[in-house]
């Protein structure tokens, strides 16, 4: 086997392995990469390959490796797993073509299942340039001769995939798509990034310190002002005098009503590997299967959002709930912790006590840290036991959990049922898209209170202390020195332009190739005047379209190799040597035209005059400079008056 193929095959096998580095445990590609410098060293030095029976051991062994490793066999990460290691195990029986071939196709399985993680823009370049790198080695392996140059193998395999091309886009924009998406196989054990069911002072600030993009949404409209951008997530009911956690006994479902606007929108969620969909608050419409909205109005699907994931749903920022808060939502709202933060317990009653109303108690609570010597920090000293008391009298240095953490407490001691809401506020807007962008750094905490007469309302104590931060987003809520995701680039309006076209440009990618789905095709169909399309109907005129392609790839390729026209010259010696076998004069593998001629004169003494002039002509003509077109002409003439 030659040494340069294997070398070719191996560098295939390495580069689509390289995705799946992050995911895999390291003993994976420490095993592949054993087996591969193994076996160069084996060609390398002649050495015979490893015996049957150690290549067997090694290979159970690899696989009750994977099996400890993962707990399983299935998903995307064991299953790459064992996929990679049997591929360095078949590295060490190669002998033939067909191996490398199998180990090509091992390759070619392996780069596009790192697919399966995610389905980023910027991963498509590599992937295309592996496959074109793959598929020029397959070339290579399979010349018979000596090997093709490299060059010339990837030349033609840039035209292959050129031709492809069509077929490619037809399929993927024909062919009958069912619901759902074909890249819909979670990671097992995937990392979880966002907000949790759970808050304790600095969680949602040190989710605040990434930049990364938690969803992007369009609205079919003008988006509604920033002070009103909420984006519910976890609400959470059960506090133990530190930490805040959801709870769902037995809650019911309450009337909502929507004062004013209603806003449609598309949200685009990034995967986060929990059920929450984080609306504009509140939601009051959705479209889609397994979709719940919860009595205390999260909205989640009925399983975690483990892809890239888009909903179309409906809200309005300005709502009111009717009829009365159920006893057991009342009780679990109005609970606190005996013998914990009772400084904030102390100071609730004061407050009270002077508050004719509920609304009075509450401005009074807004107008204490409105007014006060309270910060707003995404570096707040570390808080003791009784965290809500150490804010309030002693740090008096929080973020937006730790705010809306001490306004619930407060809000609870004074008798109101109140409870704290987690998710994001504002976004920033890509104007060459269309979209907001919400990214992990717009994570929030803000507080829920019920009110008779007009039920749950929203409470930002963030919004007293840094008003600044609801209106204008975090840089403006923040001082110069602390750290912020993205702020020198937004501080630049060049970088900044950058960036946005670039995730605007992601954003076509996710929602109209990704994304591209059932709904999206049928989309396209009616814009092609074909009304609910049925999926039979559909595969048929796929198959028409795909037989009409392939007839006219046919006919081209008939044409683009065809044999090469006739010398016209070759073509009259042809007619004349057909003549004249009719006399049993047939021409002879080893007769040139003088010895032929010469014998055709012997056996037909008649024909022998224009025989020899056609002799002289054809000579001329075949071997002589410059001949001349009257030339070709007269011996057209001769051998077409030619009596045999």
């Amino acid at each position: 086997m030659p040494a340069q193929r294997l070398l070719w095959v191996i560098a295939g096998l390495a580069l689509a392995v390289l995705p799946h580095l992050p995911h895999l445990s390291p003993w994976t590609f420490s095993f592949a990469a054993a087996a591969a410098i193994l076996r160069i060293a084996i060609e390398v030095k002649r050495w015979p390959l490893p015996p049957r029976w150690l290549r067997i051991v090694a290979a159970a062994g690899a696989l009750f490796g994977v099996l400890f490793t993962y707990r399983t066999l299935n998903g995307v990460a064991a299953g790459t797993a064992l996929l990679v290691v049997m591929a360095g195990m078949k590295l060490l029986e190669t002998r033939t073509v067909r191996d490398l071939t199998v180990i090509v196709f091992l390759s070619y399985f392996a780069l596009f299942s790192a697919f399966l993680y995610n389905q980023e823009l910027l991963r498509l370049p590599y992937m295309l340039l592996c496959a074109w790198l793959l598929t020029a080695t397959l070339m290579r392996i399979h010349q018979s001769a000596d090997d093709m140059p490299v060059r010339e193998a990837v030349s033609l395999t840039g035209r292959m995939f050129l031709q492809a091309l069509p077929l490619a886009v037809l399929l993927f924009l024909f062919f009958p798509r069912l619901p759902g998406q074909f890249w819909a196989m979670p990671a097992r054990s995937h990392a979880t990034t966002g907000l949790s069911e759970e808050m304790s002072p600095g969680d949602v600030s040190e989710l605040s310190l990434s930049g990364e993009i938690a969803f992007r949404v369009h609205f079919a409209a003008a988006p509604p002002p920033p002070r009103e951008r909420y984006w519910r997530g976890p609400v959470l009911h059960d506090f133990d005098g530190r930490a805040w956690r959801m709870t769902r006994s037995g809650f019911v479902a309450q009337p909502l009503e929507i004062d004013g606007e209603a806003y449609d929108y598309r949200i685009t969620l990034q995967p986060h590997q929990r059920r929450w969909i984080f609306p504009l608050d509140v939601v009051t419409g959705w479209q889609g299967r397994g979709i719940t909205r919860t009595a205390d109005f999260q909205l989640l699907s009925r399983d975690p959002i483990a892809t890239l994931s888009s909903f179309e749903l409906r809200s309005g920022t300005r709502y009111r709930i009717t009829g009365a808060l159920p006893q057991v939502m009342r009780n679990m709202d109005t609970r606190l912790p005996r013998e914990r933060n009772p400084r904030t317990i102390a100071l609730a009653h004061s407050l009270r006590a002077g508050a004719a109303s509920d609304m009075q108690f509450i401005e009074a609570v807004l107008a204490l840290f409105r007014d006060q010597d309270y910060f707003y920090t995404l570096e707040p000293p570390r808080l003791a036991a009784d965290a809500v008391d150490d804010l309030l009298f002693n740090t008096r240095r929080g973020f937006c959990e730790h705010f809306a953490s001490a306004f619930t407490t407060l809000a609870r001691a004074a008798g109101i049922p109140a409870r704290v809401v987690t998710g994001y506020q504002g976004g920033e807007f890509n104007s060459l898209g269309g979209y907001l962008i919400v990214r992990q750094s717009d994570a929030h905490a803000w507080s829920e209170v019920w009110l008779e007469e007009r039920g749950w309302v929203r409470v930002d104590p963030t919004a007293a202390i840094a008003p600044e931060r609801i209106e204008r987003g975090i840089d403006a809520a923040l001082p110069a020195g602390e750290p912020v995701p993205g702020r020198m680039l937004r501080a630049s309006p060049v970088l900044s332009q950058l960036r946005l076209a670039w995730d605007a440009v992601n954003t076509f990618w996710n929602n109209q190739i990704v994304e591209f789905g059932e709904q999206q095709q049928h989309w396209l169909l009616e814009r092609l005047s074909i009304q609910q399309p049925r999926w039979e109907y559909l595969g048929a005129a796929l198959l028409a379209i795909l037989s009409g392609f392939f007839a006219i790839l046919s006919v081209w390729l008939a044409w683009r190799f065809r044999p090469p026209a006739r010398d016209p010259v070759a073509k009259l010696y042809d007619r004349l040597c057909a003549l004249l076998a009719r006399r049993q004069v047939t021409r002879q593998p080893h007769e040139g035209p003088n010895d032929y001629l010469a014998r055709a004169q012997a056996a037909l003494p008649r024909l022998a005059d224009p025989l020899e002039e056609i002799r002289c002509l054809y000579v001329r003509l075949r071997y002589g400079p410059d001949p001349l077109e009257s030339e070709l002409s007269r011996l057209k003439f001769l051998i077409g008056r030619l009596k045999v």
